[in-house]
């Protein structure tokens, strides 16, 4: 009788809802050709190693005029050239949504910990916005909103200047050179988990920057959704002998 109340308050304790945490938006931009955030993470990505199938809806940046949407780009662990130079016309390191939803569906339940976006073009592509929105073990055809980014682009601070002179003022002028406009959104949670049990997550896109930012490498990380079966057989037996000894 003893083993099932103890049995009944553990699966009762692993149900209970978790309180509501805060996701935190972290905004981080480079206008030199240097990675946002330091070096680009090479393994971890749980869209590299634990994706089942990938597919995306929507209207993208000039696709009908030779810019490829290969969707494998985002998360082949490879940012490119920073900026739009020598990319080709295909933008071969890019993939551009506008009105558009990317959906990635995993190989099975994943506590979500943290999303990273990229993006890298001149100022006028490296802007980020979109929401994302993840459906779980429980309703896997229903997407729920996690979170909506505040949208992010470079400021002229981060860029270096070209000097020029105005021959009307005759004066010495300073612009940016926002050629190499990177940038990175990360999304993390107060709790260490952004998204519990999660089997797909999509973006939204709504057409934020001239008809579609310029997406680099997106990365979505996890830990396996922790069976509750061998989570009681770990902890049975501690509780099970400290009933014993009292």
């Amino acid at each position: 009788m003893h083993r099932h109340i103890l049995l009944s308050l553990l699966f009762g304790w692993l149900s209970l809802p978790l309180a509501k945490a805060a996701i935190i938006q972290t905004n981080t931009g480079t206008g030199d050709g240097t990675t946002p955030g330091g070096a680009l993470a090479t393994t971890g990505n749980l869209l590299a190693t634990n994706l089942d199938s990938v597919s995306r809806s929507g209207t993208f940046y000039r696709e009908g005029s030779g810019y490829t949407v290969a969707l494998d780009r985002l998360y082949d662990g490879v940012l490119g050239p920073s900026g739009s130079s020598g990319l080709g016309s295909d933008g071969r390191y890019t993939v551009m949504p506008n009105q558009a939803v990317i959906r990635f569906d995993f190989d099975g339940a994943y506590d979500i910990t943290s999303i990273r976006t990229y993006a890298s073009w001149d100022d006028g592509r490296s802007g980020q916005g979109y929401t994302v929105q993840v459906a779980t073990a429980s309703a896997p055809l229903v997407f729920t909103t996690l979170h909506t980014i505040s949208p992010f682009n470079n400021d002229s601070s981060v860029f270096p200047l070209n000097e020029g002179y105005d021959f009307e003022t005759n004066t010495t002028i300073w612009t940016p050179d926002t050629r190499l406009s990177s940038t990175m959104v990360a999304l993390t949670s107060s709790s260490g988990v952004l998204a519990a049990d999660v089997v797909s997550i999509q973006f939204l896109f709504n057409g934020y920057q001239n008809g579609g930012t310029a997406y680099r490498e997106f990365q979505v990380t996890a830990v396996p959704e922790p069976s509750v079966f061998l989570l009681a057989s770990w902890i049975t037996p501690f509780l099970l002998r400290r009933h014993r000894r009292s």
